[in-house]
Parts: structure tokens; C-alpha cells; sequence
């Protein structure tokens, strides 16, 4: 009877720990997404208002936050991670330009901006 009780109390440990980690990742992944969203809107504001100054400053700041969860995107949800590089980097090259080009570049915010809510969607 021992060993049974000791075999449940290790698989119920096992199980939290692993649910832990689990929940951890997503807590990451979702704060991540959160931080990227509200720069995408500052982005959107300084882009509509023709601010250059502004994109310069808000634009490059993706990339850094981007960093700081990107590798759990990558290994737990592949096809949104291909998503969001794929705007990602061209909204970053765009708000570093000389030349502030509002269409292209809203256009690109816009796209990283769904992407990245398809993404906090998926980790609720």
C-alpha cells in the first residue's frame, strides 16, 4: 500500500511541476505579445500623425521584445512564429527608413498587429 501511495503522490508532483512549466511559458509568451501590442499602437498613432521621429524611437523597440519570448513562439507554435518574422522585420526596416513611407508601413504595423492578437488569442 506504501509503494501505491508513494507512486501517486510522484506522479501528481511530476504533473504539477510539468504543468508549471507549461504555464510559465505562456505566461511569458502572453506579457510578450501584450508589451508588442501596445508598441504596435504607439507605432500606428506615431505613423497616422506622420511623427518620423517617433517611428524611429517606437519602431526598433519590436525587436527587443520580440527577443525576449520569440523561442518559445518558435518551438510551440510554428506557423503564427513564420507569421509574425514575416512582418516583423519589414515593419522594423520600415520605421528605421530615411524616408517615412505611412502606406507601406501601416500596412506592415497593421498585419504584425493581427498576427500578434492571432497569437494572444491562441494563448489564453
Amino acid at each position: 500500500m506504501k509503494k501505491i501511495t508513494s507512486m501517486v503522490l510522484a506522479i501528481g508532483l511530476v504533473s504539477a511541476l510539468v504543468l508549471a512549466g507549461c504555464s510559465s511559458n505562456n505566461s511569458k509568451v502572453s506579457d510578450g505579445v501584450n508589451k508588442m501590442l501596445d508598441t504596435t499602437e504607439q507605432l500606428s498613432k506615431a505613423i497616422d500623425s506622420g511623427d518620423q521621429a517617433k517611428v524611429k524611437e517606437v519602431g526598433p523597440k519590436l525587436e527587443d521584445q520580440w527577443a525576449t519570448f520569440e523561442d518559445d513562439v518558435k518551438k510551440d507554435n510554428k506557423d503564427l512564429y513564420g507569421k509574425i518574422e514575416q512582418y516583423l522585420d519589414p515593419t522594423i526596416a520600415g520605421s528605421e527608413a530615411a524616408t517615412l513611407d505611412k502606406e507601406a508601413l501601416s500596412s506592415l504595423n497593421d498585419k504584425l498587429t493581427d498576427a500578434l492578437k492571432e497569437l494572444a488569442n491562441k494563448t489564453k
